[in-house]
């Protein structure tokens, strides 16, 4: 079902599809260009992985993402950074009150098998239960990558708290339905994406579905929000701008 888009006028949209739940996506977004990432019912949980699309031994930095922002929570007006200090994605919008997820990582077969049950193919055949990590790896292929290449994901429409001190809790929190966040590409950035359950996620294997738009953004002004939000934030596109200079 395609959520109705009120602020992206329809000659700026690029691409609009929707990613099934269980499913993998990639794709090169274009410096300059955004991509929303929506989902109807508001329980959606998509994994990320994304890379420099020129020079792909520059990644995503979850670490220095968290570290120079003082914070693991991200929402509109951040940055996701890569680890030589230049920025891959901001932040533009984000209506589900900041539920992105840089701490845990993904799911495996294994963990899938200890939270879920056995969903192999045999038992499911076209239904079977779908990880993280095999979605990677077929996507990442394509790319002429492999297992060395997988780096830290960002988790989108969840959180994860820390309780007690040291313990993470996956957070009951969930969006509210056609809720989205809006990335925009400041550099051209390979996106990979896989829809299923969070790792931490416990009981019926059912990823919803999250709709994918691809629209051209405006340009960068002075006073941007993403670029402004911190000093940090402001060196980081300074690298930018040195690097396509």
């Amino acid at each position: 079902m395609i959520i109705e888009h009120t602020k992206i006028k329809p000659e700026n949209i690029l691409l609009e599809e929707t990613l099934p739940g269980g499913a993998r996506w990639s794709k090169i977004i274009r410096r300059g260009d955004k991509i929303r990432i929506s989902s109807k019912d508001g329980l959606a949980s998509l994994s990320a992985m994304f890379y420099n699309a020129d020079n792909k031994a520059e990644r995503f930095n979850s670490a220095d993402t968290v570290k120079v922002q003082h914070n693991a929570f991200f929402t509109k007006g951040q940055s996701l950074y890569s680890e030589l200090g230049r920025i891959l994605f901001s932040i533009t919008d984000d209506t589900t009150g900041g539920l992105f997820d840089a701490i845990t990582g993904i799911s495996n077969p294994r963990i899938l098998k200890e939270n879920f049950g056995n969903g192999t193919y045999e038992d499911l055949r076209n239904r079977y239960h779908k990880s993280d990590r095999e979605n990677f790896l077929v996507e990442l292929g394509k790319y002429g990558m492999g297992k060395r290449d997988m780096v830290q994901a960002i988790n989108f429409f969840r959180r994860v708290d820390v309780v007690d001190g040291n313990k993470l809790e996956l957070s009951s929190k969930r969006a509210e339905p056609e809720s989205y966040i809006d990335l925009r590409a400041e550099m051209n950035v390979l996106l990979v994406l896989s829809n299923t359950p969070h790792v931490m996620e416990k009981g019926d294997y059912n990823p919803s579905d999250v709709q994918l738009t691809l629209y051209k953004g405006s340009p960068v002004t002075e006073d941007d929000l993403c670029r402004h939000f911190s000093p940090q934030s402001q060196r980081a596109f300074i690298n930018n701008d040195r690097y396509f200079a």
